[in-house]
């Protein structure tokens, strides 16, 4: 297991001095590690996610519509379809879009879509509707936020712990466990004072990289053991601040691809960023 674990270390470390490196905007190569240096994977702070960036943008503090927002955001996890909504209705979709005009914004999705342009990311598998087959899903993604909001929403935004509202966001039909904790993670990034960072539920890609490390061990005890370790040694940190559960969650699950890429090599070819050279400052959360 030492092993692993230096490899886990190894690539987290590796991996967030590539991020480093291109907000020097440094040229490729940014690391001589050659699964990195193909292997498309997302940062190892969470809060550099794209989709948490794009939702900073998002300036209305309404509560309800900043948790519908949020909700149909990380369903469809694609910013040109929210740009492409911004155009149609003047401004990105709010609570009231789905609650007493959904047709609206299914009329335009769907001429949206006959276009040839696609309305959810590849990212990751997404069934708003669960158990029902031959459905429309993107009927199906504004009919489940419409269910939120009028049933949840309310209930959510009284709750009073993280565990409350996963378990609330879990409770609507086709948000499962991996879905819930990505939009109480975005939620928590945009309150004034900082959430209750204790809570974490592991992701299937985080169950895999935990067990690689601990396979007796729950992948949540992995994660808050990990998170630990990396406070007593903050080799990785952003804004001052070591990896929270939440990123830890992350790279477990980058560490699966990373450790199973190891064994059976996949990737042959350099990864080219879509968006090359330095990003934008991130956005970091009030609290940060």
């Amino acid at each position: 297991m030492t092993e692993m674990m230096d490899l886990y270390r190894g690539m987290v470390t590796e991996r967030h001095k590539i991020w480093l490196a291109r907000q020097n905007n440094e040229p490729q190569p940014w690391t001589e590690d050659p699964v990195l240096t193909n292997l498309k994977m997302t940062n190892m702070f969470r809060v550099l996610d794209p989709g948490s960036q794009f939702v900073f943008d998002l300036d209305d503090k309404d509560p309800v519509n900043v948790i519908a927002r949020l909700v149909f955001y990380r369903i469809t996890n694609l910013p040109s379809t929210w740009y492409a909504l911004r155009s149609s209705l003047g401004q990105y979709p709010v609570a009231a879009d789905f609650t007493e005009n959904p047709e609206r914004i299914t009329a335009f999705l769907d001429l949206y879509r006959n276009l040839g342009n696609r309305i959810f990311s590849g990212a990751y598998i997404i069934v708003p509707n669960p158990g029902v087959t031959g459905s429309d899903k993107m009927v199906d993604a504004i009919s489940l936020v419409r269910f939120f909001i009028e049933e949840t929403a309310e209930t959510f935004l009284k709750a009073e712990t993280q565990d409350e509202r996963y378990h609330l966001l879990k409770s609507t039909k086709g948000l499962g466990r991996f879905l819930s904790m990505q939009i109480l993670t975005d939620w928590g990034y945009l309150q004034e004072k900082e959430p209750d960072l204790s809570f974490i539920v592991a992701g299937p890609g985080a169950v895999r990289g935990a067990a690689l490390l601990n396979s007796a061990k729950k992948p949540e005890d992995v994660i808050y053991d990990l998170t630990f370790d990396w406070m007593d040694h903050p080799s990785v940190t952003l804004g001052g601040r070591s990896l929270t559960l939440m990123d830890v969650q992350n790279s477990l699950c980058e560490f699966s691809k990373y450790a199973r890429e190891i064994t059976i090599r996949r990737k042959k070819t350099t990864y080219r960023p879509s968006h090359p050279g330095a990003q934008p400052t991130p956005v970091l959360p009030a609290w940060w």
